[in-house]
C-alpha cells in the first residue's frame, strides 16, 4: 500500500473515531434539599431520549419526580422513591423538568 492509501485510511480511521466519540447532546443538574438539618441530593438528567431525577440521599422524604415534553406538551410526573425514569428511543424529549418532592422547586433541563 502506498503512502498516499496508507494516509487515506488513517483519516478516514480518525474521522470515524471523533464522529463516534462526539457527546451526546444532554442537560443535567444536581437539586439539593434539606429536611431536619440534613441534605438530600437529586441527580437530573435529561437527554432526547432518556430522563431521569435519582434521589441520591435519604434523609428527605420526598420522592424523584420527573415528566418530559414532546411535542410542545408536558406529559404527567412520574415518581419513585429513589428514581424516576422515562426514557424512549425515537428521540423526541424537547425538555424534562424534575423535582424532589410533589410540591417542591421545579428544574427543567433542555437536552
Amino acid at each position: 500500500m502506498g503512502i498516499r492509501a496508507k494516509l487515506g485510511a488513517v483519516a478516514a480511521a480518525v474521522g470515524t473515531v471523533m464522529i463516534a466519540a462526539a457527546p451526546a447532546s444532554a442537560g443535567e443538574t444536581t437539586i439539593k434539599r434539606t429536611c431536619d438539618g440534613r441534605v438530600t441530593q437529586y441527580d437530573a438528567y435529561s437527554s432526547r431520549t432518556l430522563a431521569y431525577t435519582q434521589k441520591t440521599g435519604t434523609s428527605c422524604d420526598g420522592h424523584a419526580w420527573v415528566r418530559v415534553k414532546t411535542n410542545g406538551t408536558w406529559k404527567n410526573w412520574l415518581h419513585n422513591n429513589d428514581k424516576a425514569t422515562i426514557a424512549n428511543s425515537t428521540g423526541n424529549f424537547q425538555a424534562s423538568q424534575h423535582k424532589g418532592c410533589a410540591d417542591c422547586k421545579v428544574y427543567t433541563l433542555t437536552p
